[in-house]
């Protein structure tokens, strides 16, 4: 199994995934010329793309999913219309594709039928869930010593706080349906990864209200204050403008993956 994630953040979101042949997106909120880039950056391209998943209906999402073919998509009711009745997600459900496995988890955002997803493959698995304003504890259930997360990190609150934006999206950030912060985000993964946790990449990081550097320093600031070793597992940031890979990368691909 390897991940690049293609693209992060409020201007577009699209992440790819490769489970030993089978290759599937997750959103695609980037124009199709960049999702091919990237997509080649990586040794990829769109004919690699057997699933697309789509987590919500939001602009940074969902905005250039039309560029496949219907029976690729799957999301759930609402968020995307035309799909045949078995591409429509029903979170918790566990769903077979190919070789691997995948059960949608339901988020709070401010979305119709925000979504993440447990993906499993040669026992091995991966969490993804970004645009929720808090994780569930039905959901930690699931979520509990995966080998990679792709983890929401939005914003550092003093940052947003300082911003020049309305209260009202503040407040919107801050909320149950809003975004993870920071703090959020690392005191949730002191509580969930474990010994086979090999990765944790931080994903849609606030332009505005965020810094790669402190997502990453509170990380460590709180891993160390709850005395957890990070010796086995490495934590990257995820980017608007770079692609950020992780997995099973082999020595060609190296070069080119964050």
């Amino acid at each position: 199994m390897q991940f690049h994630v293609l693209a992060s953040g409020s201007a577009g979101n699209a992440t790819f995934i490769d489970f030993d042949g089978v290759g599937v997106l997750i959103d695609c909120g980037i124009s199709k010329k960049q999702l091919v880039y990237r997509l080649n950056l990586v040794g990829y391209g769109l004919d690699d793309i057997k699933y697309v998943f789509l987590t919500h209906d939001h602009y940074d999402h969902k905005k250039n999913i039309h560029v496949f073919n219907r029976h690729l998509i799957y999301s759930a009711i609402g968020c995307y219309d035309g799909l045949d009745d078995d591409h429509y997600l029903t979170p918790y459900d566990v769903l077979q594709f190919d070789h691997f496995m995948m059960i949608p988890l339901k988020t709070s955002h401010d979305a119709t039928a925000s979504l993440g997803f447990e993906f499993i493959c040669q026992e091995q698995r991966l969490i993804y869930m970004t645009d929720t304003g808090y994780v569930s504890s039905k959901n930690a259930n699931y979520m509990v010593d995966a080998d990679y997360y792709i983890i929401e990190s939005n914003h550092d609150v003093e940052m947003l706080m300082n911003t020049n934006r309305p209260m009202s999206l503040k407040n919107r950030i801050l909320s149950d349906k809003g975004h993870l912060s920071n703090l959020d985000s690392a005191l949730l993964m002191c509580r969930l990864m474990g010994t086979h946790t090999k990765e944790i990449v931080l994903a849609h990081l606030s332009r505005e209200a965020n810094t790669a550097e402190l997502a990453l320093q509170t990380y460590h600031d709180v891993f160390r204050e709850n005395h957890i070793d990070l010796g086995h597992c490495q934590i990257k940031v995820a980017s608007q403008i770079d692609v950020v890979s992780g997995g099973e990368i082999d020595e060609n691909q190296s070069a080119v993956c964050r």
